[in-house]
């Protein structure tokens, strides 16, 4: 069935068109006020073939892969972008074939610089919610870099901004993403939540050992935009330090600690004391460690916390460590191997039996490679099994076990129950013993497939 286009007036607002090219009129070169996106309108691009069929000519789908994923989105209809995504094709190529069927121009946003004047006019929600990045102003033209031109929510924001013209350009989907949470960051406000808590006074109310929490108040909302923003700058871990004359509160990112807030000493307390109720933890205990968790949603994305508490001289000290379910969807191919030892470790992680294992510091990406890993074996001809600490990801087709110290489990014993279990292919979580290594080195040399992580710096310590 052949679309054709459709050209929408944008209120007035002269917007250039997502090929890259100005429309012009009949009486000469004229810019026509208005957006021609055949995608956002249901129609197709007249003449051009199919996404799917761009990627098969390609070389970055097979026929086979093709059919798979056009099945798939009959069935949850996901975009079929997203779903090749996550069966393994790269994203380039998907912008690449976009780029091509669209006649729109790709941009590196490595080498992009943003202006603040144009990241002013469009709103920190709008940008996340639709997945576009105001690059620049000029002469009235607004650059804006978007991943999905089939959009069909993104006119309606389009027409909220006020300029005279906007151009469109293509951007990898998750550069992208990271780039929007660099650009507008949840803390640049905490400033004025400071001020109404000095104004305010306290959040928590101590009354005959009963906390009152009130879910609006400044703390809370600055306890909420610190996990939000860690989140989306990709950080692992969380650290709510009390110090002599301040509060610090640092991100690991890739392994290694970033300042990213200094509040004053006088929140230290009441924001732990949100993180203890949070969490279900003993508020009235201050003096001994302690452990908890809770789950929040975050962009639509849920959230796993886990929570743990010591006291120093200065006051309590919380580490939060951030279990993102969806961070574990990449694939090997997104975490950016070279080329040759993307080979090697493939080759390694296909062999029938042996072990490998992911080393490196805490925050280097050891359980997003094992994740990214298990997907790509993850097929119904394998037996899969899992030991885990705790169960970050739940896969469709893996047996997962999680540890429970309380019955129990743990890696040694739910090593030696998964062994009962005739595995082809075993995920070790970590290993923290010499029972545990035992245990899965045997299984190595057993004929199993034996994945798992060390806590080493290098080859070599490992």
């Amino acid at each position: 069935m052949v679309r054709t286009r459709r050209v929408t007036a944008l209120q007035g607002y002269e917007v250039s068109t997502v090929f890259g090219k100005r429309n012009r009129s009949d009486e000469g070169d004229e810019t026509v006020p208005a957006i021609v996106q055949p995608a956002l309108h249901d129609v197709a691009l007249a003449g051009k073939p199919e996404i799917g069929e761009i990627l098969r000519r390609n070389g970055a789908l097979s026929p086979q892969q093709l059919t798979a994923a056009l099945d798939q989105q009959e069935r949850d209809g996901r975009p079929l972008g997203e779903i090749l995504v996550s069966s393994g094709v790269p994203a380039a190529a998907i912008t690449a074939a976009l780029a091509e069927q669209t006649d729109m121009d790709i941009i590196d946003l490595r080498t992009v610089e943003t202006e603040s004047a144009a990241l002013a006019l469009v709103p920190a929600g709008v940008a996340r919610r639709r997945n576009v990045l105001p690059l620049g102003i000029h002469d009235g033209v607004l650059d804006i870099a978007i991943a999905d031109p089939f959009d069909t929510k993104l006119l309606d924001d389009l027409a909220q901004i006020r300029v005279e013209r906007i151009n469109l350009v293509l951007a990898d989907r998750q550069p992208l993403a990271d780039l929007i949470n660099l650009r507008y960051s949840d803390l640049d406000s905490v400033g004025g939540l400071v001020d109404a808590y000095a104004d305010a006074g306290s959040f928590v109310e101590v009354q005959k050992r009963r906390i009152e929490v009130d879910e609006a108040a400044p703390v809370a909302q600055v306890l909420n935009k610190i996990v939000g923003q860690a989140l989306r700058d990709r950080a692992s871990d969380v650290h709510i330090e009390p110090l002599d004359v301040r509060l610090r509160v640092r991100f690991r990112i890739d392994g290694a600690l970033n300042e990213v807030l200094s509040l004053p000493p006088e929140m230290a307390a009441p924001l732990i004391s949100r993180l203890k109720i949070l969490a279900e933890m003993n508020i009235v205990e201050r003096r001994r460690p302690q452990d908890g968790q809770f789950t929040t949603n975050v962009d639509g994305r849920e959230l796993d916390v886990r929570v743990a508490t010591t006291a120093t001289i200065f006051g309590e000290k919380a580490v939060l460590r951030l279990l993102d379910k969806s961070r574990s969807m990449r694939t090997i191919t997104d975490l950016g191997m070279p080329q040759e030892a993307y080979k090697r470790y493939d080759e390694a992680t296909r062999a029938p039996y042996g072990m490998v294992l992911v080393t490196g510091p805490t925050g280097s990406g050891k359980t997003t490679t094992l994740y990214a890993t298990l997907r790509q074996l993850n097929s119904g001809e394998t037996n899969i099994m899992t030991i885990e600490d705790p169960v970050e990801y739940v896969f469709p087709g893996v047996n997962q076990i999680e540890i429970n110290a309380q019955a129990d489990v743990t890696f040694a014993t739910g090593l030696k129950s998964i062994l009962r279990q005739d595995p082809d292919i075993i995920l070790v979580g970590e290993v923290r013993d010499q029972e545990t290594a035992r245990i899965a080195i045997q299984s190595a040399l057993t004929g199993h497939l034996v994945l798992s992580s060390l806590h080493a710096i290098d080859c070599t310590s490992s």
